[in-house]
């Protein structure tokens, strides 16, 4: 271990990206060389509210006699650019020093390259002092690169910004990969929402019939819930699931599924027959069982605000004719559901009662409205677009009333066409879910309603559900032989050989991307929870685990109740044009701090890793690639690292010994309904972090440690 101050900093060995002293390719990278119009270079420019810019030379730089400032009262895309010379095909390291004052709206402050677009740092916003920030990039067929320092970014922003210190240097690949991971000892830990482990199941395929719900089968209780099915439900520790759907609630009417007297009806959207024996209270009931939150989507497509209204009622009004009608279900008490959602996805055309966000945003109001009126305690999301053009309108007249805003994200479009990419393929789509969430927080900085609302990623996957020719939005003749044909080719959701390491690495990826941004993000569903692309496949004589059931299984039972701050630096993981970090980690600690669980995912399709660490007592050595298993497990760890092509096992986790890829025994701790984002600063004592952390690493799954004086 090495002990900087108050770092305690895990070191990978080779260094990732290690390079040395490289050329910088601006221009008066520090614009201590000014002219009369500016500094030599550089030139300004805007894209919207330009005459509300000012664009100045700052007397005062970071490290010099000068920077460049850009300040507007009114809002402005603005920037400083310059024009730099490059290789094609080359990979290089876009940097420098932000520092901002009351910087809102669209994306703030930032460095980018005009005609790369994808080529942006992250952003700084509100009041920072002097911050870094960095992007790689990889220039493609591009010779010549024009250089912003951004203010505003796809639209307009307040306040002012200080740019020094750029550059854009050329970077050699590594002839090994690695990483590092720094871990601030005395940063504040955040406590995260559990709900970002959360499910979702669909009246589609088999995840209700035939999956969680399977009356008359040998394997189900007297209730028809599937027992083994619940049993390996339980391992993921899932906190809450959403239901009816997705589409199918587009279309969905709830009283076809209370009562003691059903009837089946179309299922329009999917082009099937309903038989509703699984309806509100068999839901409410397997929630009770499994120890989930209830979460129910409202019909926003076909369904009206009274029907929205009156579900509410009867799930938790205590007196009215809806509750009347629960108790003549057999149900008394309330089933207090506490967690609902205006729509699904009613901002797509493929969606019954499809509205542009002119009619969307009024009937969100008018329908949060409604439902707060039969129950003010509820908390309320609504389907939304990671969009400003879709969220900016709908929160400026909705967003008093909701608490969680949903988006939706399947990162392989497999809908009409059910393509197997490979693995490398795959991966590389890991990133994603970091692009997607740290965008969608700008927005809702920009709104105004950051740290108010959260955002509710209640449908994600890797692998987009198939299902060619559908949804539709009329009733379909069943007995149609192309009918018959497209959704019988909703089969090939259940192939198991497309379901590999990717899926299990992509989740991981995921998770920590929502850790990471544990203030903004209250809730995730991995889209589904059962069969079609999700990590339990169920058939009628048992189940199968997939691989990305035993990642979630283990970030659900080992990590801590809050999220330390950790910087990750990895070399690239290169695939044809595209590139991503080939190691991602998160880190967590119980509340006391007495133990740390890092999750370290490896990417690479066939390397796991030699490990080097220094202490200032020890120093611990790489040891042979092989999992570590140690007798016992004094401390949590978890590890989403492992060598592609290795077959996944089922794997308990109450005991050490349960696989030959160790896992430790202890479950997650997690408060009661924990505030996420609430921080709390960690002891800073250096000899008992020095010692957890070396625990730890001991114990790091496919990371072998040995000590030597």
């Amino acid at each position: 271990m090495i002990l900087l101050g108050l770092s305690v900093v895990l070191a990978w060995s080779p260094a990732a990206w290690a390079a040395g002293p490289a050329a910088n390719l601006l221009p008066n990278p520090s614009f201590e060389d000014e002219t009369a119009g500016g500094v030599a270079g550089w030139t300004s420019r805007a894209w919207a509210g330009q005459a509300n810019a000012r664009w100045s030379v700052a007397r005062t730089g970071r490290t010099g006699a000068r920077c460049l400032t850009i300040r507007s009262e009114k809002g402005s895309d603005a920037a400083w650019t310059a024009t730099v010379t490059v290789q094609p095909d080359t990979f290089y390291r876009l940097s420098g020093w932000i520092k901002t004052r009351d910087v809102r709206g669209a994306v703030g402050a930032l460095l980018n390259i005009q005609n790369m677009q994808h080529v942006r740092t992250p952003a700084v916003t509100g009041t920072k002092d002097w911050t870094q920030v960095s992007t790689v990039f990889r220039t493609g067929a591009a010779t010549k690169l024009e250089i912003n320092c951004l203010f505003g970014g796809w639209g307009v922003s307040t306040g002012q910004a200080w740019y020094d210190d750029v550059s854009v240097e050329p970077i050699d690949l590594p002839e090994k990969l690695g990483a590092t991971v720094t871990v601030d000892a005395n940063a504040e830990a955040r406590l995260y929402s559990p709900m970002i482990f959360g499910g979702f199941l669909e009246h589609f395929g088999r995840q209700i019939y035939g999956g969680v719900f399977d009356p008359g089968s040998d394997l189900s209780d007297e209730r028809g819930f599937r027992r083994d099915v619940v049993a390996a439900l339980r391992e993921l520790k899932v906190p809450i699931v959403r239901w009816p759907g997705g589409c199918y609630v587009s279309g969905y009417h709830w009283e076809d599924g209370v009562g003691k007297k059903r009837e089946p009806t179309d299922d329009m959207a999917w082009g099937v027959v309903e038989p509703h024996t699984f309806g509100t209270d068999e839901f409410v009931e397997l929630c009770r069982l499994l120890g989930w939150e209830p979460y129910i989507c409202n019909n926003a497509g076909n369904g009206t605000v009274a029907e929205m209204k009156a579900w509410v009622e009867y799930c938790n009004a205590r007196r009215g004719r809806y509750a009347q009608m629960r108790r003549d279900s057999g149900y008394d008490e309330p089933r207090n559901v506490t967690i609902w959602s205006i729509g699904n996805e009613n901002w797509g055309r493929h969606e019954i009662g499809y509205k542009p966000i002119e009619q969307w945003a009024p009937l969100v109001r008018e329908a949060a409205q409604a439902m707060k009126a039969a129950d003010p305690d509820i908390q309320l999301t609504a389907a939304a677009l990671p969009t400003r053009e879709w969220t900016l309108p709908l929160l400026n007249q909705a967003g008093r009333y909701l608490d969680y805003l949903s988006i939706h994200s399947y990162w392989l479009r497999l809908w009409q066409k059910n393509e197997t990419p490979d693995y490398m393929t795959c991966i590389m789509k890991s990133e994603g879910p970091e692009e997607l969430i740290a965008g969608y927080v700008r927005i809702l900085e920009e709104s105004g309603y950051r740290g108010r609302i959260k955002i509710a990623f209640d449908e994600w996957n890797l692998r987009g559900w198939h299902h060619p020719g559908f949804p539709r939005k009329t009733v379909q003749d069943y007995s149609d032989p192309e009918v018959i044909r497209l959704v019988a080719a909703r089969e090939k959701n259940l192939i198991a050989s497309q379901y590999t390491m990717a899926d299990a690495l992509f989740s991981a990826s995921f998770f920590n991307a929502c850790l990471r941004h544990a203030e903004d993000v209250g809730m995730a569903n991995i889209a589904p929870l059962v069969n079609t692309r999700g990590p339990l496949y169920v058939h009628p004589r048992g189940i199968v685990r997939r691989t990305h059931f035993h990642a979630m299984a283990m970030y659900a039972n080992l990590l801590g109740s809050r999220v330390v701050e950790a910087d990750v630096e990895a070399a690239p993981l290169v695939h044809g044009d595209r590139f991503i970090p080939v190691v991602d980690a998160i880190v967590t600690s119980d509340d006391a701090h007495a133990t740390w669980s890092l999750a370290l995912v490896n990417r690479h399709p066939s390397r796991m890793w030699h490990a080097l660490s220094r202490s200032r007592t020890s120093r611990l050595t790489a040891g042979t690639e092989r999992p570590f298993c140690p007798e016992t497990a004094p401390i949590r760890t978890t590890t989403s690292s492992t060598p592609i092509g290795s077959s996944p096992r089922e794997r308990s986790y109450a005991s050490p010994k349960a696989s030959a890829n160790c896992h430790p025994t202890r479950s997650r701790s997690s408060p009661s309904r924990p505030r996420a984002g609430d921080v709390h600063r960690r002891p800073t004592n250096s000899d008992a972090i020095t010692s957890a952390v070396q625990r730890v690493l001991s114990l790091t799954t496919y990371f072998v440690w040995r000590t030597s004086s």
